[in-house]
């Protein structure tokens, strides 16, 4: 496959505070340059970054394409992101309104998001699961199969089969291979999508130092 057919769909800028480190300009230009069709800018539990991506992936002539890791919450694992693009005007304005109440739900500067929500706000979204450090990695790292399978069906049910969609990342990191064939392996069980993404925190390998101090304040 061409790469210039590749676009990036789970993308944070600094607007991640304590993750991202690249402004959303840096980022556009980057993925310009890559030939990338299309950017999604995905920065955890807000939007702050949506009317630079759009003007900027408009002026670089790729598509932007508006989203978020809002933090769900969950009995036993606690909280963890769920990554959510919106498809359509009523997904953007789905998005807005998840990602206020898990603002007002949490505590000061730690949102959650009440899972049930997706079910009457998630019109127009379309969900990501599987990255690291998501509820369905953590199921799949401890070997639970079963829970994970029933986490993605639970989405599907809410969401639709259609808008849920297995992500798949690969950074050379310690599990990662034995979780991707599970993640794989859901796939096939479940019949929803598979996308590839760079769960990417900032646009050139000089500022992985900038981008590995960032969690550690």
């Amino acid at each position: 496959m061409d790469d210039s057919a590749y676009g990036e769909l789970h993308c944070r800028s600094w607007y991640s505070f304590g993750r991202g480190a690249s402004s959303v300009d840096e980022l556009v230009v980057r993925a310009a340059k890559l030939g990338y069709q299309a950017l999604a800018l995905t920065d955890r539990d807000n939007l702050t970054g949506v009317l630079e991506l759009v003007e900027a992936a408009r002026a670089a002539g790729i598509k932007p394409i508006v989203g978020a890791e809002v933090t769900v919450a969950h009995p036993e694992l606690g909280p963890a992101p769920i990554t959510l693009l919106a498809e359509n005007a009523a997904g953007y304005s789905n998005l807005c309104r998840l990602i206020s109440s898990a603002h007002r739900a949490g505590e000061r500067r730690h949102p959650q998001l009440d899972p049930g929500e997706l079910s009457t706000h998630g019109e127009g979204l379309i969900a990501l699961l599987g990255s690291p450090g998501g509820h369905l990695a953590r199921h799949l790292d401890s070997g639970h199969l079963a829970t994970a399978r029933g986490l993605v069906a639970g989405y599907c049910q809410q969401l639709g089969s259609e808008s849920v969609f297995i992500e798949l990342q690969r950074h050379l990191a310690p599990g990662e291979l034995a979780r991707n064939r599970a993640l794989a392996e859901l796939v096939g069980q479940l019949g929803v999508g598979m996308v590839a993404t760079g769960g990417v925190c900032y646009h050139a390998r000089s500022r992985h130092r900038l981008g590995a101090v960032l969690p550690a304040i």
